[in-house]
């Protein structure tokens, strides 16, 4: 089970280093990544009401559509913002672990919120930043490369932002 935890980490930083260098193989890891994730949330999924995870799938993609969006057009720059939300992210991981040893359900709910607002900002943040870093050096670099490692932040912001919905509509249940 630690494997299925641990491997995503490590392709996540291979693909994030690799992305530009060589675009396919980065490609080839993101589905790789994305199998992963699918086999752990199978795993997750059988812990959980279809009714949870329908309403934390609605939730999250809609939050997840709306923020990219808004990152995506908005003249407004996010990047502040984004790093107050990555440090905030930094600060709650830290938070998390420590709670891993005191197993506090009301602390994990109210991390879950937490982590909503995070990574709801990181979405709109990681759309702007890809936007940008393509205008900026679209022409310089690998676009693949480019739409590997976009894919690749969203994609993680995606899955977090489920998983944390996830907690926060199954916890009425008593599952986790």
């Amino acid at each position: 089970m630690w494997l299925l935890l641990l491997i995503p980490i490590v392709l996540t930083f291979t693909i994030n280093f690799q992305a530009t260098r060589n675009p396919v193989a980065s490609f080839i890891l993101l589905m790789v990544t994305a199998i992963i994730y699918g086999v752990t949330f199978a795993f997750i999924a059988g812990t959980y009401t279809g009714q949870d995870i329908a309403s934390a799938f609605v939730a999250s993609a809609t939050v997840f559509v709306v923020m990219a969006i808004l990152g995506t057009v908005t003249k407004k720059d996010l990047s502040r913002w984004g790093s107050y939300a990555s440090a905030a992210l930094i600060g709650l991981i830290v938070a998390m672990l420590i709670n891993m040893f005191l197993k506090s359900s009301a602390a994990n709910y109210i991390f879950s919120f937490i982590a909503v607002i995070i990574f709801t900002v990181l979405t709109a943040w990681d759309a702007q930043r890809m936007k940008n870093i393509y205008l900026q050096f679209g022409g310089e670099v690998s676009t693949n490369g480019l739409a590997v490692m976009g894919a690749l932040q969203l994609y993680l912001d995606f899955v977090n932002l489920f998983l944390q919905f996830l907690t926060i509509f199954g916890s009425n249940d008593n599952n986790n």
